[in-house]
C-alpha cells in the first residue's frame, strides 16, 4: 500500500511542508499589506508603492457629498478618505445648500480633519423677534450662548434678556438695573455703559458705565437684579481699569497705568486690595492664575520686557522695542499646553511661543525661541479662536492666522470686504470662522480666507450671537425708512435640517 511506501511517505510530507509554507507567506504577506495600509501606504496604477495620507470630513449639515478633483468620493461626510500624496481641490454638496470649497494638500502618511465645514443655506429666511425705536446701547451674549442681553435704547437700567434654550422660540425677559448703583451724573452730560465681560457662571456681567468724563464698573446679576452691584463703592477704589480674575465674577484685577501696579481684590474679603506687580505697562491674565505682561523695569533702553508671572515664579519670555501705541498679548491653552502670543501696535510681528513655561525650565538661562512668527504692520488686534487652535492678528483688511494644530501660517489681504465702522476688527465667530460686517451685511470666512459667505443685513455696532449649536444666528439691524433697530432670527439651515 502506498502509505507504507516510505518513498511516498516522504513525498507527501515534503508536499505539505510546501503548502505550509505557502500559508505561512500567503498570511505573512496578507499581514504586511494590511499593515502597509494602516500607514498609509499603497499601490499605483503602474504597480509602484505610493503612501497615502488619511483625510477625515465632517460638516454641518450632516451628511455632506464629498468631491475630490470633481469626482464623487464613495461615502459622504463623516467619514474618512485615503489619497496619495498631492495637491486636491475638495468640494461639499448638499440639496438647498451653498458649496464648501477648499484647496488642500496631502502628506504621504499624514491624518488631517476637516471636523469644521459649515454649509450655508441657498436661501436665508430671517424672522423678526423684537423692535426697538432706536439704536439700542448694547448687545452681548453669554460664555454658553444660552443668554443675549440687551441695553434698552434711551436707559442706562432698562435691559431685555433673551433666553436661548429653544433657540427657534426665544424668551424675553425685562430687567431693571436698581438706580442707586450707578453714580448719578453732575452735569447731566452724556452716559453710556460699555460691555467688559461675562463671568464664567453666565449669570454675572461686568460692565463700564462712564459719566461726566469718569468711570465706574458695574457688576450685573441678571439671575436677580437687585444683587447687582457698583465695585467701584464695593472696593471703595477708583481703578482705571477693572478686570476678571480667572474669569469669575468675585475676583478682580486693578489696573493703574499711570503707577504701573496690578493689584487682586476679592468680594469676599472687599476690604482687601493686594498688590501683584509694578512696573507694569499692559497684561493679560489667564485663567490659570499666570499674569503675561510687559514692563520697563530691567530693560535696555529703548526695550521692554515680556514676562510671564505665575504664582511660583516670574519668567522672561522675550524683549520688544518700545512701542508708541499698545501691547498686544494673549494667552490660552491648547491640547494640555499653553499658548503665549506678543506684539505690538507699532511692531510689524507678533511672536508666538508653545509651552513657554516649561522650555525655560528645562533650559534656564536659554533666549526662548518663538514656535512662529505673524508678520502684519500695525496690527491693533490679537485673539485665539473659541477652539484655541488658531491665533489671528489683524490690521484693517490684512489678516495672519497661525494654525497650531497643523503649524500651518496664513496671511492675506481681502481688499474686496473693508469693515464697515466703527469695526476696527474681525472677530472670531467660533473655533474656525472669522465674523464682520461690510457693506452693511454680515460676512464670514474660514480661518484661511476661504468660503467667504455674506449672509443678511446688520449693524456694524453689534457682535451677532449663536446658538449653542450654531443652527441659529441672531443680529441688530437697522429698519429699512426707519430710525428703529430689529432683533433677528436667521436659520442657518433650511427647515427640514432643523
Amino acid at each position: 500500500m502506498d502509505y507504507l511506501d516510505p518513498k511516498q511517505e516522504l513525498k507527501q510530507r515534503v508536499t505539505l511542508l510546501i503548502g505550509y509554507v505557502l500559508v505561512a507567506v500567503a498570511i505573512a504577506f496578507a499581514a504586511l499589506v494590511l499593515l502597509y495600509q494602516a500607514y498609509g501606504f499603497g499601490f499605483g496604477k503602474n504597480g509602484s508603492v505610493i503612501q497615502n495620507g488619511l483625510l477625515f470630513f465632517s460638516s454641518q449639515p450632516n451628511p455632506a457629498n464629498i468631491y475630490i478633483n470633481g469626482k464623487l468620493a464613495a461615502n459622504p461626510t463623516n467619514t474618512r478618505l485615503f489619497e496619495p500624496s498631492g495637491i486636491y481641490q475638495v468640494e461639499l454638496t448638499r440639496a438647498g445648500y451653498r458649496n464648501w470649497y477648499r484647496r488642500i494638500t496631502v502628506d504621504g502618511g499624514s491624518v488631517e480633519h476637516f471636523d469644521y465645514p459649515l454649509l450655508i443655506p441657498n436661501k436665508l429666511i430671517t424672522t423678526k423677534i423684537n423692535s426697538y425705536a432706536a439704536a439700542p446701547g448694547m448687545m452681548t451674549e453669554s460664555l454658553n450662548q444660552k443668554y443675549i442681553l440687551i441695553e434698552e435704547p434711551g436707559s442706562l437700567t432698562n435691559f431685555d434678556l433673551y433666553d436661548l434654550s429653544n433657540p427657534a422660540k426665544p424668551v424675553v425677559t425685562s430687567l431693571v438695573l436698581p438706580s442707586n448703583v450707578l453714580t448719578q451724573s453732575v452735569t447731566g452730560g452724556a452716559q453710556s455703559l460699555t460691555f467688559v465681560a461675562w463671568a464664567d457662571d453666565n449669570q454675572h456681567v461686568l460692565l463700564k458705565h462712564l459719566y461726566d468724563n469718569k468711570s465706574e464698573y458695574i457688576l450685573l446679576d441678571i439671575a436677580d437684579m437687585t444683587q447687582s452691584a457698583n465695585l467701584n463703592t464695593t472696593f471703595n477704589v477708583n481703578p482705571p481699569d477693572l478686570s476678571l480674575d480667572n474669569i469669575k465674577y468675585n475676583n478682580y484685577y486693578f489696573f493703574d497705568p499711570s503707577t504701573g501696579v496690578v493689584s487682586t481684590a476679592s468680594l469676599s474679603d472687599p476690604s482687601t486690595v493686594t498688590p501683584v506687580l509694578s512696573h507694569v505697562l499692559a497684561f493679560h491674565s489667564y485663567d490659570t492664575n499666570e499674569i503675561l505682561y510687559a514692563t520697563d523695569q530691567g530693560a535696555k533702553p529703548g526695550k521692554v520686557l515680556i514676562k510671564l508671572y505665575s504664582p511660583s515664579a516670574t519668567y522672561t519670555i522675550t524683549s520688544l522695542p518700545v512701542s508708541s501705541g499698545t501691547y498686544l498679548l494673549n494667552m490660552a491653552t491648547y491640547n494640555g499646553t499653553l499658548y503665549a502670543a506678543v506684539g505690538s501696535t507699532s511692531g510689524r510681528f507678533v511672536y508666538i511661543y508653545q509651552d513657554p513655561i516649561g522650555q525655560l525650565q528645562s533650559a534656564p538661562g536659554q533666549n526662548l525661541a518663538p514656535s512662529w512668527v505673524l508678520h502684519v504692520n500695525n496690527p491693533n488686534y490679537l485673539s485665539f479662536s473659541d477652539n484655541a487652535q488658531f491665533i489671528m492678528t489683524e490690521n484693517n483688511n490684512n489678516y495672519a492666522v497661525y494654525d497650531i494644530q497643523n503649524s500651518l501660517g496664513y496671511l492675506y489681504t481681502d481688499q474686496t470686504k473693508p469693515l464697515d465702522p466703527p469695526q476696527v476688527h474681525a472677530t472670531w465667530m467660533d473655533g474656525d470662522r472669522l465674523i464682520y460686517v461690510s457693506g452693511g451685511k454680515i460676512d464670514i470666512q474660514d480661518y484661511d480666507n476661504n468660503n467667504q459667505q455674506t449672509l443678511v443685513s446688520a449693524s456694524p455696532d453689534y457682535v451677532p450671537a449663536f446658538s449653542s449649536n450654531y443652527k441659529y444666528m441672531f443680529s441688530l439691524s437697522p429698519a429699512a425708512g426707519s430710525t428703529s433697530y430689529n432683533l433677528n432670527s436667521t436659520p442657518l439651515m433650511i427647515p427640514s435640517d432643523l
